[in-house]
């Protein structure tokens, strides 16, 4: 402690955020060390922590061979007979099902969803025989009396909409 701030000499930051603990010898380094010598401290240290990193993945592969070989033998410990997982919302941090996520809530599911309290999506879907609805439409040829309605109709819209502009 400082006498004359009352503050730590050594601040520590918040629990679990500590920096990795550096090495004693820092690794090698061109611009100190100059060319690579792996009989020195650097490179002996890089080896050793090498070794272990090949060591505990080993270690892992083998408990790992070891479960399966449990389960295979049909052994169902006492951690497996209660395990379970569960899924948070990362932004509520309450609990969701696992098949509750972003797709669940685009507007093709939720509509698909909300529609089949009504009626059978899927067999509507498939009703077609593969073809799209333009596909469909394309196929129908229109009569001659359906043909002179339909351009008359629209005839009509077009004076309308004159008729409405000249008024205003």
């Amino acid at each position: 402690m400082n006498s004359s701030t009352d503050v730590p000499a050594v601040y520590h930051g918040a629990p679990g955020t500590e920096a990795a603990p550096k090495r004693k010898y820092g690794g090698y380094n061109p611009a100190i060390h100059g060319d690579y010598d792996p009989n020195a401290d650097y490179a002996r240290e890089a080896q050793r922590e090498e070794e272990e990193a090949e060591a505990a993945a080993a270690a892992d592969a083998a408990s790992a061979a070891a479960a399966a070989a449990a389960a295979a033998a049909g052994y169902s410990g006492p951690a497996q007979d209660y395990s379970t997982t569960a899924q948070f919302n990362r932004f509520t941090g309450r609990f969701q099902h696992a098949g509750q996520n972003a797709e669940y809530h685009n507007d093709e599911n939720k509509s698909k969803r909300q529609m089949n309290a009504f009626f059978d999506v899927d067999a509507a879907a498939n009703s077609h025989d593969g073809r799209s609805l333009k596909a469909e439409r394309r196929g129908k040829a229109l009569s001659k009396k359906e043909l002179k309605a339909y351009k008359e109709k629209r005839k009509a819209k077009k004076e309308e909409k004159r008729r409405a502009w000249l008024r205003d």
